[in-house]
């Protein structure tokens, strides 16, 4: 069963320096499933979220041109599995002639043309249930610093080498 997720955004783990990308359940448990990611992924999800146009198409932009111009759809974007320290993820597009075709890609690539093409986000719920980290009820007070503070916890128990950046 796959979950709908928001992206959170990006961070940046101090003092390693490491991009974390951020993805949240919408409903639910409202769990946060951290994914680390290479520099450059980070700065093409952090364009696309701010809006910011560059002189010349990224290569995320030409994908999803691309996409468009061969009359496909990216419908959704599906992080799958965590295995050996490594995420997978999937993009699922719609063709022009109706059918579904499901591409493997990394977790950072999937996100950033979901970005770039407003698809939602999804994750299979085992992943979530391995990855996730429990975020603190909406209703009580402080919740932002509490779910920093779980999200503190948990980076200081792990190292960027336990998981195989993109």
């Amino acid at each position: 069963m796959t979950i709908e997720m928001e992206l959170v955004g990006v961070r940046v783990q101090v003092p390693t320096n490491t991009p974390i990308l951020l993805l949240r359940e919408i409903v639910g448990q409202r769990r946060v499933v951290p994914i680390y990611i290479g520099g450059p992924e980070a700065h093409a999800i952090d364009l696309a979220l701010s809006g910011t146009l560059t002189a010349r198409p990224m290569t995320h932009d030409l994908f999803v041109e691309v996409i468009d111009g061969l009359g496909a759809s990216l419908e959704r974007v599906v992080v799958t599995d965590l295995r050996e320290r490594t995420f997978y993820a999937e993009l699922h597009l719609r063709d022009a002639a109706g059918g579904v075709q499901v591409i493997s890609a990394r977790p950072s690539d999937a996100i950033a043309l979901a970005v770039r093409s407003g698809s939602p986000i999804f994750a299979e719920e085992a992943l979530i249930e391995e990855a996730g980290i429990e975020e603190a009820d909406p209703s009580e007070a402080g919740n932002e610093e509490q779910m920093v503070e779980e999200l503190r916890k948990f980076l200081d128990q792990v190292n960027p080498e336990d998981f195989h950046l993109e």
